[in-house]
């Protein structure tokens, strides 16, 4: 009797122990445990630069997640969300249903004043931004229909929550100015020709634009950060190019995005800072668009610089792009190094008026040839330059401005391209790389006999195999 006892209570000893090692582990793997991005696209692995931003971080931060159950978006918000929340002490995530905590969410439309749910809320004390869904993904409206939804293309989480912990942590913003009074493209033009789209995504990466004309101007306010000289056709006069020079002078930086054809005056203002800005048209036979004009420019070859560096694998389309190259003679002091390059099959035309592209090597410009290229000042020690006048500034000129407007920043690596220039002129370069991440969708492609026979493999095979399995189990223990 006793031994039966001693059994039972040595059972219940082991269940109890297995209950309480259970518990433990549990608690413990919920605190303490390991993640691994399995997805082809890495969605939820975060960048280097990330993690820099979230090394600096010195205040609490709460992420929000206002999601409707079952939205499309969630899944990959939430497996972000909780890698920002892994890697940062500072970071917590909260998940708000707008079915299911009606009084909650009530109150969250009330305190940050939300119009709807399907956001994203990143909070730093009082300060707070948003972030929709045109904010979070990139959508395939060409098979859209009435009962099915846009196709997710690109999620760009990383770059939006990235983007917008800088912008409610930092105290100040990068101010942008877009000159105006020249031919420039409209920054807040909505037209296919426009730079609306360019303006909304400098602002959000935590940056301010405003359109302005130098003209009207005696110096640049001391806390703007780049300027950008977008698709110019009439020339600069000699008192905006000086407020160019004291500008770059005190470190600032200058984004010139010069189109062919177009007499700007500001090709001797570039060779100053050792840049040439050929009168040409680059024609790339290796790399010709179907059913379209030698003139649009693929390109697919990068320097070193740390504008490109991360788009070694993108692909940028210059829809009619010059040359801009460093030049022959170098400027004292200053660093220039080319950003995009053509193959070595293409030249720089010299006679775009012709109506055939075709390379004369008396005239033309051979190839390789660089499209951008990137200049930059180094610092005059002060015992040389008692002025001050030796700041770091920088300057980026690219052959064209048509990348950028609102019918082509969307193309392949236009985006990216533009926000290395930007990000590497304002002084960001942590956030240079961090671009959105393609979706990928599977198709099993089966003709007519291949889908009747998986049919047939499904409905009778494997259930067959089984009875088989069972059927010679039960024999051999009958024998």
């Amino acid at each position: 009797m006793w031994r039966n006892a001693l059994r039972s209570l040595n059972m219940a000893a082991i269940v109890t122990l297995m209950g309480v090692l259970f518990i433990l582990v549990t608690w413990v793997s919920g605190r303490r445990y390991a993640r691994w991005d399995l997805s082809r696209q890495q969605l939820s692995t975060l960048s280097g630069q990330t993690r820099q931003v979230l090394d600096g971080l010195q205040e609490p931060l709460r992420l929000t997640l206002f999601f409707e159950p079952g939205h499309r978006l969630l899944p990959l918000v939430k497996d972000l969300a909780q890698e920002y929340e892994r890697l940062s002490p500072r970071i917590s995530v909260v998940e708000v249903d707008p079915q299911q905590d009606m009084a909650r969410a009530q109150q969250l439309v009330q305190e940050l004043a939300i119009d709807a749910p399907n956001v994203m809320i990143v909070q730093s004390g009082a300060r707070h931004k948003r972030l929709s869904e045109a904010d979070l993904a990139e959508f395939d409206y060409a098979a859209m229909t009435v009962e099915a939804e846009p196709r997710v293309k690109a999620f760009k989480g990383e770059a939006a929550v990235t983007s917008a912990i800088l912008s409610v942590t930092q105290t100040a913003q990068p101010l942008v100015w877009c000159t105006t009074g020249h031919g420039e493209k409209a920054i807040d033009s909505t037209d296919p020709m426009g730079l609306a789209d360019l303006k909304r995504h400098l602002e959000q990466q935590n940056m301010r634009v405003e359109a302005v004309s130098l003209l009207e101007r005696q110096a640049v306010d001391p806390d703007v950060d780049l300027i950008i000289l977008a698709g110019p056709t009439h020339r600069f006069v000699d008192q905006e190019l000086a407020l160019l020079d004291a500008f770059l002078a005190r470190g600032g930086g200058v984004l010139v995005l010069l189109d062919p054809l177009t007499d700007s005056g500001l090709e001797p203002w570039l060779a100053r800072a050792g840049i040439t800005a050929d009168n040409d048209i680059v024609v790339d036979p290796a790399l010709l668009l179907p059913n379209v004009s030698p003139g649009n420019l693929l390109v697919m070859t990068y320097s070193e610089h740390p504008i490109v560096r991360k788009m070694k694998t993108l692909m940028t389309l210059f829809p009619l792009a010059r040359s801009m190259r460093p030049s022959e003679a170098p400027v004292e002091a200053v660093t220039v190094k080319p950003l995009a390059l053509t193959s070595p099959k293409a030249w720089g035309e010299m006679s775009p008026r012709n109506e055939e592209f075709k390379f004369d090597p008396a005239v033309d410009i051979p190839g390789p040839l660089a499209v951008a290229a990137a200049a930059e000042r180094a610092t005059a020690p002060a015992a040389t330059d008692p002025a001050g006048l030796g700041q770091p500034g920088r300057v980026v000129a690219i052959g064209d401005s048509d990348f950028v407007v609102n019918a082509q920043l969307a193309n392949i690596g236009n985006r990216d391209f533009l926000q290395g220039a930007v990000q590497w002129l304002a002084a960001q370069e942590q956030l240079i790389g961090i671009g959105p991440k393609t979706l990928e969708s599977l198709k099993l492609s089966l003709t007519a006999g291949q889908l009747s026979r998986s049919r047939l493999l499904l409905l009778l095979g494997f259930p067959g195999l089984l009875l088989a399995t069972g059927c010679a189990v039960w024999w051999r223990r009958r024998s």
